[in-house]
């Protein structure tokens, strides 16, 4: 397991795993730089309510199952609910950058060998991108991308500036969507805004609280129908998340089904999703047409579209 994760990151080339392991995860040593920088996830959807939080959590350790450093930045500031979903009372939230403190300082580790950044609860709505100190902020997450291997953004719901920017420079984006038909009309309408503000996606969409895989298959289509016929949009399928009593019980009782209920039909998904993932070549990854890395791009749209107070994006 050690071997193909240390693999994984030198090269993010195919990854086959070996035999499941659902046991606690050791915790992840941080003293050490990843071999590779993080590869940067932006998670977002069209609307809220569709379990965006919930799928970062779980499928965050369904790659920490495998290995590999993951850290979860929950970028909805004033409305985090990933804190909840581990249980877990933070001392720190991303707002006290605001007050000279370093990203790295405020990550918290929960006991399941995922850390975490809070967005801070019942606090004003400020994307992290738009304060006038967001250029230490950047340098903040290089640092931080040393350590882990993998950053997952749980972005707010719908559309603003701060999804502008991620999405434009991330190497990943996957949108959560259900197949509700107000699901998937936002998750379009976010995808025409994308486009309309010059932000080239190519999206791995994750369907959550399917009935059947025959559901799952018709929502994707879908949305890849329409995103290919009106946007010009690539949209891949990442995988489907069964509707399971078991994520009900895990979110109640605050515990991640992946530890609470780790045998089920979700968190089996939640698995084949990672693999999915992880069998995604580098090559697959929508890049710049610069080639550049994510923070080369992070800074050429920070100099693209410069602070503005109240920018919203539009």
């Amino acid at each position: 397991m050690a071997d193909q994760a240390s693999r994984l990151r030198k090269q993010m080339e195919l990854w086959r795993p070996s035999s499941e392991s659902t046991a606690m995860p050791a915790m992840k040593d941080l003293s050490r730089p990843a071999v590779q920088p993080a590869r940067v996830i932006a998670v977002a959807s069209g609307k809220g309510g569709v379990g965006k939080s919930n799928f970062c959590v779980n499928f965050g350790l369904a790659l920490v199952q495998r290995g590999l450093r993951v850290v979860v930045i929950d970028a909805d500031v004033g409305f985090a609910n990933v804190e909840v979903l581990l249980n877990i009372a933070p001392a720190h939230s991303l707002l006290d950058l605001l007050e000279n403190r370093r990203l790295e300082d405020i990550v918290e580790q929960s006991p399941y060998g995922l850390s975490f950044v809070s967005g801070g609860s019942g606090l004003f709505k400020e994307s992290i991108f738009d304060h006038p100190e967001a250029d230490r902020l950047m340098r903040d997450l290089q640092t931080l991308c040393s350590l882990y291997d993998v950053v997952l953004f749980d972005c707010a719901a719908g559309a603003d500036s701060m999804i502008r920017r991620i999405a434009a420079t991330c190497d990943d984006f996957v949108m959560v969507v259900t197949p509700e038909p107000t699901s998937l009309t936002d998750s379009y309408s976010l995808l025409k805004w994308l486009a309309g503000a010059g932000v080239s996606v190519s999206p791995k969409v994750v369907v959550n609280r399917v009935h059947s895989l025959a559901e799952g298959h018709e929502t994707t289509q879908r949305l890849q129908l329409a995103a290919g016929k009106f946007l010009a949009i690539e949209v891949a399928s990442l995988g489907y998340v069964m509707d399971d009593s078991a994520i009900v019980q895990a979110v109640m009782r605050q515990v991640p089904l992946m530890i609470h209920s780790a045998n089920s039909r979700a968190a089996l998904c939640y698995r084949q999703i990672a693999d999915r993932y992880l069998q995604l070549k580098t090559g697959d990854v929508p890049r710049s047409s610069t080639g550049l890395g994510f923070f080369e791009r992070l800074f050429a749209v920070r100099r693209r579209w410069p602070f503005r107070g109240g920018d919203q994006g539009g």
